[in-house]
């Protein structure tokens, strides 16, 4: 990847922004109402924006490895109370997507660095419940043997 084509694609994508709306930013800078908090996983094949149908203001992101809400996680917890309490969201969804590579990951023994803490969460749900898991014969149609 050039560094170089991001930076123009930048210039390119606020250009069009600009020739479609010369406001644009002006009003994206007057504040956001959004009614829906989407937490979902950091996996670069697709935006939460783009996966509903939904534009800038309209959805607050936050996006993590395996798409987690964890008491602990002080990062995720702040973004849940200022969403709602600051923003006054309607809706929470906690989104997740088949092949996550972080529970994958967190379903295998291995170590995984900084990584471990993170996915203990989900290592100790597939801990606890590995026979069924184990059982799911075809992952695309969660048919269990």
């Amino acid at each position: 990847m050039d560094l170089n084509n991001v930076f123009k694609n930048n210039e390119k994508w606020i250009k069009d922004r600009l020739d479609n709306d010369a406001e644009y930013f002006e009003k994206l800078g007057q504040g956001q109402n959004p009614e829906l908090l989407f937490i979902g996983c950091s996996d670069s094949r697709v935006t939460a924006e783009e996966l509903m149908g939904l534009g800038p203001g309209d959805v607050f992101v936050h996006r993590n490895i395996a798409n987690m809400v964890v008491g602990t996680d002080a990062n995720g917890m702040s973004v849940v109370n200022y969403a709602v309490t600051h923003l006054k969201v309607n809706h929470v969804v906690v989104c997740g997507h088949y092949a996550c590579g972080g529970v994958k990951a967190a379903m295998q023994s291995a170590d995984l660095g900084v990584l471990n803490g993170w996915l203990r969460n989900i290592r100790d749900v597939y801990r606890m419940h590995h026979n069924e898991l184990n059982s799911i014969k075809d992952e695309e149609k969660n048919t269990i043997v």
